[in-house]
C-alpha cells in the first residue's frame, strides 16, 4: 500500500471540492482524484477546466498536469478543446450506444466466466459476501442502488479472473453515471437493474456460464434502451 504523504485542504472549482491524496506518482494521483469527482457528479459535464486553476489548486506542474488530462481524455472523460482548454465530456446519444455495445461482450464474458471459475478457490464465499454488502431495503435511496450496482458488476468483473479484461470494462463505467445522465434516471431504472442483477447472480451460482452471459448482455441491453430515451438534453450534440 502505498504512503498517504499529507491530505491539503479543500478547494471550490464551480461546485468540485477536493480533497487531493498524493499515492505514489503525481499524475497517477491526479488522475484518481479527478476521475472520482467524475464518477460522483462533483464535476459536471461541459464543465470547463481551468490549467491554472488546477495546477494552483493541485500543486502540480503543468506538465503532470497536461499527462494526467491526456491520460483522462484517452478513457473518454475528458474533451481537449482547440483554444479551449480541457472540458468534462458529454456523451452523445451515439456514444453512449456504442459504450453499451462494448459493454455487453466484455461484461457478458465476465459473467460466463465468473460462472466457469465459480469453484475456484474462494469464488463462490466471495460472490455471496458480497450479494451480503448490497442492500436488502425494498426502496434503497438512488444513490446507494448506484453504489451496489458498481459493487456488484465489479465483482463480477473480478471473479471473471482475466486481468485485462477487469480494467477494459471499468473505464466504460464512468461517464454513463455522470449528472446529466445520473439525475434523470428514477427508482424505477434501479430497481429493476437490482432484478436483472438477481437472475444474473442466479446463473453464476448455478454455474450455468451460458446463462450468465446472456442475462448480463439482456441488462445491459435494457439499460441502455432506457438510458437512450433521456431527453435531448441529456446528451451532447
Amino acid at each position: 500500500m502505498r504512503a498517504l504523504a499529507y491530505v491539503p485542504p479543500c478547494f471550490p472549482l464551480a461546485g468540485w471540492e477536493v480533497t487531493l491524496r498524493r499515492r505514489g506518482g503525481t499524475v497517477e494521483y491526479i488522475v484518481e482524484d479527478m476521475t472520482e469527482a467524475l464518477r460522483t457528479g462533483r464535476l459536471s459535464p461541459g464543465q470547463r477546466l481551468v490549467e491554472s486553476d488546477l495546477i494552483r489548486m493541485l500543486g502540480v506542474s503543468r506538465g503532470s498536469l497536461r499527462e494526467a488530462l491526456n491520460r483522462l481524455s484517452a478513457a473518454g472523460l475528458v474533451e481537449i478543446v482547440p483554444n479551449r482548454g480541457a472540458v468534462v465530456r458529454v456523451l452523445t446519444r451515439r456514444q453512449v450506444a456504442d459504450r453499451f455495445e462494448i459493454r455487453m461482450c466484455l461484461e457478458g464474458l465476465a459473467a460466463e466466466l465468473a460462472a466457469q471459475n465459480l469453484d475456484e478457490g474462494d469464488n463462490r464465499t466471495r460472490l455471496i459476501e458480497t450479494l451480503n454488502t448490497l442492500s436488502d431495503e425494498p426502496n434503497p435511496s438512488v444513490e446507494r442502488s448506484r453504489r451496489d450496482n458498481y459493487v456488484l458488476h465489479g465483482a463480477i468483473a473480478e471473479l471473471s479472473g482475466n486481468s485485462a479484461l477487469i480494467p477494459m470494462i471499468r473505464r466504460l463505467w464512468l461517464p454513463l453515471v455522470m449528472a446529466r445522465m445520473r439525475d434523470a434516471l428514477g427508482s424505477e431504472f434501479w430497481r429493476e437493474s437490482r432484478e436483472d442483477h438477481h437472475r444474473i447472480v442466479e446463473a453464476i451460482l448455478a454455474r450455468d456460464a451460458a446463462g450468465a452471459a446472456a442475462a448480463m448482455r439482456a441488462h445491459l441491453a435494457e439499460r441502455c434502451k432506457v438510458i437512450l430515451a433521456l431527453p435531448s438534453e441529456v446528451f451532447g450534440e
